[in-house]
């Protein structure tokens, strides 16, 4: 039923990276876009010691909070079509239990969990049985999934916390209280968008606008889904309308005797 890469979707990255042969900039949130005569310029990290980058072209491939707020200057109708599209959001408590504490868990992939129910996490994924690439003969991996729309209080915890809350909710489902040997607790604020009545609307006149605006494209989740062969497709046709602009701006170039950024 599930599938994925041996490995997992780290060596996707990884390889696209090296194929690209791109200079990643982690760790850098980017503030600004504005237009310039030659493309677009983004403003990234602090505001008392912000970074500049020119570009030909930018894909913005981020959270609906972040599109309405890097398209406020430069496209205030995009911007306030990104800001009609809520968003949720959770964390992922990871736990590695002792290999024995397997008997306890139910023979299944994992488990979601009813909004009604008096419970912190909305699903746990018995990670160890749904990859290959995650099993181990020492411990079996269990991943817990935090926060809803619309619980932020949930959320509003340290991950000391959020760890004890995971194990409390699983020792209620299935018994198992045994200490994790190790955990680790990853969060994404505003990371899940809410496809609410009028999504499809909102996400028109962010699309028409943007592509009003040469050498920019929107792609991700915020559009037309959260699963991977929507976001794949989102990409796919940002990288397709960016190339296709960078050549026709490079045979333009080349016509004139010039070059692309010049």
């Amino acid at each position: 039923v599930f599938g994925t890469l041996s490995g997992g979707f780290e060596g996707l990255v990884d390889a696209l990276v090296a194929g690209a042969a791109v200079r990643p900039r982690l760790g850098l949130p980017v503030r600004g876009l504005a237009r310039t005569p030659q493309g677009w310029r983004l403003e990234l990290g602090s505001t008392s010691q912000p970074q500049y980058v020119d570009a030909d072209a930018v894909v913005l491939a981020v959270p609906a909070p972040a599109l309405r707020r890097l398209l406020a200057d430069p496209l205030p109708a995009a911007s306030a079509a990104a800001s009609q599209v809520e968003v949720a959001s959770c964390a992922v408590v990871g736990l590695a239990l002792p290999q024995a504490a397997a008997q306890g868990l139910p023979a299944s992939s994992g488990v979601l969990v009813a909004a009604s129910e008096p419970l912190s996490v909305k699903a746990f994924t018995f990670s160890g049985r749904k990859w290959a690439h995650a099993r181990s003969a020492d411990v079996v991996l269990v991943r817990a999934s935090v926060g809803r729309h619309g619980e932020a209080r949930v959320l509003q915890r340290d991950d000391a916390e959020l760890v004890d809350a995971a194990r409390a909710d699983l020792a209620t489902l299935t018994g198992i209280t045994a200490a994790p040997v190790a955990t680790v607790v990853a969060r994404w604020g505003g990371g899940l968008p809410q496809y609410a009545p009028g999504h499809l609307d909102a996400v028109a006149v962010l699309e028409r606008e943007v592509a009003g605006s040469a050498g920019l494209a929107v792609a991700g989740a915020t559009l037309h889904g959260v699963g991977l062969p929507a976001c794949i497709g989102t990409a796919d046709a940002a990288a397709r309308r960016v190339v296709g602009y960078l050549n026709s701006r490079g045979a333009s170039a080349a016509a004139g005797g010039g070059t692309l950024g010049s």
